[in-house]
């Protein structure tokens, strides 16, 4: 709790310091910040083509040890929630935000520089292993074929290759992040300015927690067949795993809180087992919706057009497959989306460095989204499909356990 707290207090300290300070700092200090930041950015990206394989790999081919009609299942409402959920974030941005003065007619003054731009000392030339297009890709077949037709030994290799790269983002990378981001805010105070950057976020911000607000408590609805009593007693008995999200920004922390709350209110508890530690990882209703009102605003907030419907359809495509190869560290999500942004939808490296802190403060409210819509998911499945015979044999086998 206080780690992942850690990271976002570094960052407020972080920007604050930067708002205020940053300007007395010598340009050479400054430099070599925003250089060790490029640095960090450009070796995330060489990587990611393996990060992304690896963690796509694991994620489907660990389905394999579940019966292949719930594989499907399972994917099936994955893929429409999360999808469903990203065009709700897009609607609500192009709707709301310009009444909130984000648009690219209302940029926000910046404050002229007489300085030359902030360039970093050097640059490191990495070779393209591979596209993170085309590992999304391979990523997915592999795993599709793990999950049908491999055996416990293939999924064996998918989970080493994603614990020691899980391992390496959590003690290397995720440490780093605060200097990541430091010269990312000293290249947009030196360039621009920083109060005027951060200035009206907060409207923003309780746009998104409003929205997914709204989201978690349409879950619990349909749920819960539109009972409201029903949704009172589930909401009260997910509420001490939201309480843990909320504090350790970590879906895998609640699993033991979330497995017990949706064990109570489903009637095949198996099912609800199978799904809760399943769906932990790749079922993100927060990020969904919070991700295309973030992107939206940095746009707006740098004077561009938001996208149109049809490169954000694009962009959505790429989200969705993403989403099965994201890493369970805080601001894993926005970091797996860096590279396409970059590669496919014209943002800077300043802009992602704006995402990617406006991402992690908000963390919190995120991963509590998360997991409160996985426990409502967990409850909906049993009442669609938790008596079909495939599910019965399931819950028996659990019970002869």
């Amino acid at each position: 709790m206080t780690k992942d707290f850690g990271l976002i207090i570094k960052l407020v300290i972080s920007i604050l310091l930067i708002m205020f300070l940053g300007d007395f700092v010598p340009e050479n200090i400054q430099r070599a910040f925003f250089t060790v930041s490029i640095f960090l950015k450009e070796t995330l990206v060489f990587f990611m083509p393996i990060i992304v394989f690896s963690f796509i790999f694991a994620c489907l081919s660990s389905f394999q040890q579940r019966a292949p009609l719930l594989i499907v299942m399972i994917l099936t409402f994955v893929v429409i929630s999360n999808f469903a959920c990203v065009q709700l974030g897009y609607a609500v941005g192009e709707t709301f935000l310009p009444y909130l003065g984000y648009s690219a007619g209302n940029e926000i003054e910046k404050s002229a520089s007489l300085l030359p731009l902030l360039d970093p000392f050097f640059i490191v030339p990495y070779p393209k292993l591979m596209s993170t297009d085309m590992a999304l890709l391979l990523g997915t077949i592999v795993g599709l074929y793990g999950a049908f037709w491999g055996n416990a030994k293939f999924a064996l290799v998918g989970n080493f290759l994603k614990n020691k790269i899980q391992t390496a983002l959590t003690k290397i990378f995720i440490p780093l992040v605060p200097l990541y981001v430091i010269g990312f805010l000293f290249k947009i105070q030196h360039d621009e300015s920083l109060i005027d950057m951060f200035a009206g976020y907060g409207p923003m911000i309780a746009l998104v927690v409003v929205v997914q607000s709204l989201s978690v408590l349409f879950f619990f609805l349909k749920a819960n067949m539109g009972n409201l009593r029903n949704v009172k007693l589930t909401l009260k008995d997910f509420f001490p795993t939201g309480l843990v999200a909320l504090s350790t920004m970590s879906s895998v922390a609640t699993l033991p809180l979330a497995l017990e709350a949706a064990e109570r209110n489903t009637k095949n508890k198996a099912l609800s087992q199978a799904i809760i530690p399943a769906t932990a990882n790749i079922h993100h209703v927060g990020d969904s919706v919070a991700v295309p009102i973030l992107m939206a605003a940095v746009l707006a907030i740098n004077g561009l057009e938001p996208m149109t419907y049809a490169t954000f359809f694009l962009f959505s495509m790429y989200y969705i497959v993403a989403k099965f190869g994201v890493a369970s560290v805080p601001g894993g999500e926005v970091i797996i989306l860096l590279p396409i942004l970059q590669t496919h939808f014209g943002f800077t490296d300043s802009m992602m460095g704006l995402l990617t802190t406006l991402y992690i403060l908000i963390d919190p409210f995120i991963t509590v989204t998360n997991v409160l819509c996985n426990g409502a998911l967990a409850i909906f499945m049993d009442k669609i499909c938790g008596r079909m015979k495939t599910f019965q044999a399931l819950e028996e086998a659990s019970v002869a356990e």
